[in-house]
């Protein structure tokens, strides 16, 4: 076996030199069905699936460039197969539907070959296979070498001293080249008795039948006796076995049925001419733009690599390069006339920055590279005057010249640390990008750099990193605008980001001494439950090794393991919860685990992240993608709340100000209220109207009782169908979840959607038009593009639709949350107060006694209306010392 750049081709015996013309017919269904099954699913910045483009493409050009051909084809089915229909209903009867993923490729495909002038072939009742077969007829015809790529054995068929068959064996990175000597090694047949072979032992792939209880070794057998169908048939009566000759008797017509449907036919009504396939050099003013329209980056390079020599391909790839801008060199005067001029004129400037990470929040930065009009600078803190420093930083907060950064709330964050604010932020890169594509995770501006120009290696230079950021800010400019984000970008994003910052600078007041304390209560507990488990496990053993507390469950206690991992019993949070009820220990080491988590995250994080009194958590615009905000170094969105301990931490965090207070605003059930307002569900609808307990009322349309007959564990369940509906709640998980047998789960979800008809009709309606887009929108034009719908394995395509139903209810949740902080953050601007933390549903401020109740009337009335929906938002606030002791609080609608 023989390998040649990335593709294992075990080569034929071949004699001599080959001097007839060189003709490569490529089966297009069947390499594109393997490349589909073969590669992991990829897609393009819009979601569009392209795993079939990346496998065949790749395969067509290193094809290209090894075996130089002189002419080439492509052969597809057109429609089904009615020809071979009309003799045998049952042909290919079994073949499933054409996966999501895999029908709209083969478009994209026969347009991408269409830019680069490869010949295809098809016709309607005919398969591909026909026609491949009818190509090589003529070719063979004319003294032509012919190589036939294909993952169906059915081309061995059309083996002869001037056809190969190279067939697939791995994906389609490896293929198998047979001749007639290769084939007799193989089976000992000669090209012409395959068919003869299908005819005995069928071809279930393709429903061909066959004789029934024939197989490979048997048909084998009786063809090196008998030579072909006929003669097998013949010669039933001498064939060894009762059975066996019972059945070549039996299903003698069927066999010679089976024949002739593996025959492959060479007489189709198609004119064509082997002129028609000659092989054109590719034009790169053509390809290149098809290859970046699916993004198809990997691709684009291994064409220009197999092109570098041809000039104009070498043209259009510098085009594609970034522009060498000169980087000018200012002296102080220099300097300080510039940034008058940039002032006064109002130009856009692109800015990057390089910093070190201080105590202080953001740092303290080092060196800016500013590009602007086809030039780029580098402005050093330590070669720069302070004078020019000073400047620069008024340059920076002046909110009239236009800035586009790949990080604005760093900048931010920076400016903060030099007693300024970053104003004037036109267009965040870092932000469009990951609006763009909300499952990216790099956004340095290499990163962001490299999304438009992926062969970049790194900058050499501040300036030349900003030059570069500067030429690809127009294509983000334009994908931004493609794709309807302005709104969402510059409305809600880029403020939110200078919010962001403003928080993380407060940071949020923390007790230390009674951190302290407080942990060392839970190492009291954490001794307690261990000791609790080695009790019920009636054994000592390392209870933080998953290895030595699956050998306990599942061996030494005997619980069902629900599955196995490569290192032994898996025991995830997800497997110890559906055990729960198993044996009491399982209660135990969850509580265990809990509190070890706070232990080791919360207490002893938060003390080794004190910085004079206060914690400064980094909030994390970039990351989810649903839109939501995450918290990091320390998370202070996922305290564990479930255990009283876990509630009790949140004591310990207060205003950063003495004798102010702490308010929170909580939404309430705000996704099930933009679930109402999807669905238009009369009942969910009217339960908000209302003001009703809308779990309450649930409980009652459920069960069929009076909204005071609701039980307590009713209003349970129906809570758990509603938080659950938006998830892609199962009967097995609403099961799990309430301990309850699955028949009632079932009960439970059939009622609901009974009763709530539109919100069944809802979701239903965005999944399937998910599958026809391939992506999801907010309430605010939020996108969310869901590649797991085409995924080919089912478990990923039912999380594609999961996905579906949740992301445009809690993608706008995130979205209305966003909106509020900005509008209470300007709201609250006359006031003494500012926002801590954003927990969700939840925003933390801290105020002035004196002010609180102006303030909490801002927060509530800002919070309740920052975005209408058809149903009416609620908000609950509650004001306290600290973040646990909190009580419910009702702002004075005097706004005096």
């Amino acid at each position: 076996m023989l390998e040649t750049s990335g593709y294992d081709i075990v080569k034929c015996e071949e004699k001599g030199v080959f001097t007839m013309p060189k003709m490569l017919i490529l089966d297009g269904n069947s390499l594109a069905n393997r490349a589909f099954y073969a590669l992991p699913l990829l897609t393009t910045s819009d979601g569009r699936p392209t795993n079939v483009l990346q496998g065949f493409l790749t395969m067509l050009f290193r094809l290209e460039q090894e075996q130089h051909p002189d002419y080439w084809v492509v052969a597809f089915d057109k429609t089904k197969a009615t020809v071979r229909i009309e003799q045998y209903a049952g042909y290919k009867a079994q073949r499933k539907a054409t996966p999501e993923g895999l029908r709209p490729q083969f478009d994209y495909l026969k347009e991408i070959l269409a830019e680069l002038d490869v010949p295809m072939l098809e016709l309607a009742g005919y398969e591909a296979d026909d026609l491949i077969a009818a190509v090589t007829k003529q070719a063979e015809a004319q003294g032509m070498q012919i190589q036939v790529y294909t993952g169906d054995r059915d081309a061995l068929q059309l083996i002869s001293p001037k056809t190969h068959i190279y067939l697939t064996k791995k994906g389609i990175s490896e293929v198998e080249c047979y001749d007639e000597h290769a084939l007799w090694e193989r089976y000992q047949l000669r090209p012409h008795q395959i068919i003869d072979l299908k005819g005995l032992m069928g071809d279930t792939s393709d429903n061909i039948p066959g004789v029934p209880g024939v197989g490979e070794k048997t048909a084998l057998k009786l063809l090196w006796e008998y030579e072909t169908v006929e003669g097998v048939l013949a010669n039933a009566e001498k064939v060894s076995g009762k059975k066996l000759q019972s059945s070549l008797k039996e299903y003698a017509d069927q066999a010679r049925l089976s024949k002739t449907l593996a025959t492959m036919l060479t007489e189709i009504p198609l004119e064509f001419s082997l002129e028609d396939f000659i092989y054109r050099r590719p034009q790169a003013n053509k390809v290149l733009p098809a290859l970046n329209k699916y993004d198809l980056r990997n691709v684009t390079r291994i064409w220009q690599e197999r092109h570098s020599k041809d000039e104009e391909a070498r043209q259009d790839t510098a085009e594609m390069s970034l522009a060498t801008w000169p980087v000018r060199e200012l002296s102080e005067e220099g300097w300080l006339t510039q940034i008058k001029q940039w002032q006064n004129s109002k130009t856009a400037l692109t800015l990057t920055c390089r910093y070190e990470r201080t105590g202080l929040q953001g740092g303290r930065w080092l060196e800016w590279g500013v590009a602007v009009s086809g030039e780029s600078f580098k402005l050093s803190r330590e070669e720069v005057s302070s004078k020019v420093s000073e400047a620069w930083l008024e340059l920076l907060a002046n909110e009239q010249v236009p800035k586009i950064l790949a990080d604005s709330k760093t900048v931010d964050l920076l400016l903060g640390n030099e007693n300024k604010c970053l104003k004037g932020v036109s267009f965040d890169l870092g932000l469009a990008s990951y609006l763009i594509q909300a499952s990216r995770t790099k956004f340095t501006p290499l990163d962001l750099v490299k999304e438009y120009v992926p062969m970049l290696d790194a900058f050499d230079s501040i300036a030349e990193e900003a030059a570069a950021l500067a030429q690809v800010a127009p294509k983000y400019q334009k994908d931004i605008e493609n794709l309807g984000l302005e709104d969402l970008l510059h409305t809600i994003e880029e403020p939110l980001s200078l919010v962001l910052a403003q928080m993380e600078r407060q940071g949020i007041g923390i007790d230390i001494e009674q951190l302290k304390h407080f942990g060392e209560g839970i190492s009291i507990t954490l001794k307690q439950l261990e000791q609790d488990i080695y009790d019920l496990a009636e054994s000592s053993f390392n209870i933080n090794s998953p290895k030595q507390l699956g050998t306990i469950l599942f061996e030494k206690l005997g619980l069902v393991a629900a599955k196995k991992t490569k290192t032994g019993y898996s025991t995830d949070a997800e497997t110890l919860e559906e055990l729960r009820s198993a044996h009491p220990v399982i209660e135990k080491i969850l509580d265990y685990r809990q509190l070890n988590k706070l232990m080791s995250t919360y207490v002893n994080g938060l003390l080794a992240q004190e910085k004079e009194g206060r914690i400064h958590t980094t909030f994390q615009q970039t990351v989810t993608a649903t839109g939501r905000l995450s918290s990091t170094e320390p998370n202070l969105q996922n305290i564990p709340i479930r255990l009283e301990q876990g509630r009790q931490l949140r004591k310990i965090f207060h205003a950063t100000e003495p004798g102010y207070l702490l308010l929170s605003a909580d939404y309430s059930q705000i996704e099930l209220r933009i679930l109402a307002h999807y669905s238009q569900d009369p009942l969910l609808c009217e339960s908000f109207a209302l003001g009703q307990d809308v779990h309450t009322r649930t409980a009652a349309e459920v069960f069929g009782v009076s909204l005071e007959a609701v039980t307590s564990d009713m209003r349970r369940s129906a809570k758990a169908v509603n938080f659950g509906l938006v998830y892609g709640l199962t009967e097995f998980g609403l099961s799990r979840d309430l301990g309850i047998p699955r028949k009632e789960s079932k009960f439970y979800i059939e009622q609901y959607f009974k009763r709530y008809s539109g919100v069944k009709y809802y979701l239903e309606s965005i999944v399937a038009q998910a599958k026809q887009d391939g992506q999801v929108r907010t309430l605010f034009n939020r996108l969310r593009r869901i590649p797991e719908l085409y995924h080919a394995n089912r478990v990923q395509r039912q999380l594609g639709e999961r996905i579906a139903m949740n992301t445009p209810v809690q993608g706008t949740a995130a979205d209305i949350m966003k909106l509020a902080m900005i509008q209470v953050a300007e709201g609250i601007k006359p006031y003494r107060a500012a926002v801590l933390l954003q927990v969700h549903d939840e925003l933390l401020l801290q105020v002035a006694p004196e002010d609180l109740k102006k303030v909490a009337l801002i927060l509530k009335e800002t919070m309740e209306n920052a975005f209408p929906l058809s149903v009416p938002m609620t908000v609950d606030c509650k004001v306290g010392p600290n973040w646990y002791d909190m009580k419910p609080y009702q702002p004075n609608d005097n706004k005096e």
